[in-house]
């Protein structure tokens, strides 16, 4: 079985078995991070869960990173700006990159973050990249 296989069943095992596809909003606190668990979308194995993301307009939603393969790592979930978002880092600034629309923030493991800016995005389709392993790739739907 081809490693990213195994990761990809991995991953769909520890997604299921946490209960990752609870309805979103439902999630409860943490007693002690205080983190509200699940995100409506997570990271394991190097993935995001679901890859594919709707929202409606106005909306905003929850990412989650529980990647435990090779170490702990920390993920984000930001706007794909092609010259601009993908390393090396900084490629674009000051040749008239934009600001990316939307962004988590880097979320180190077992954190939870509201991903800012989706609320103020017009219906479409908009790609996302992990800044930190950009081969980490996604599309939100805004209905």
């Amino acid at each position: 079985m081809k490693q990213s296989t195994r990761y990809r069943a991995l991953a769909a095992t520890f997604v299921l078995g946490l209960g990752l596809a609870a309805i979103p909003g439902s999630a409860s606190a943490d007693p002690i991070t205080g983190q509200d668990h699940p995100g409506d979308v997570t990271t394991f194995g190097y993935q995001y869960f679901p890859s594919e993301v709707h929202i409606q307009r106005g909306q905003t939603f929850k990412f989650a990173n529980y990647d435990v393969i090779q170490g702990i790592p920390s993920h984000s979930l930001d706007q794909l700006i092609p010259g601009c978002t993908a390393p090396p880092y900084g490629k674009g600034a000051g040749k008239g990159c934009p600001t990316t629309r939307f962004s988590s923030g880097l979320v180190d493991w077992m954190q939870v973050h509201e991903v800012h800016g989706t609320d103020k995005l017009a219906p479409g389709s908009y790609p996302f990249i992990c800044q930190v392993h950009p081969f980490m790739r996604g599309t939100l739907v805004v209905e």
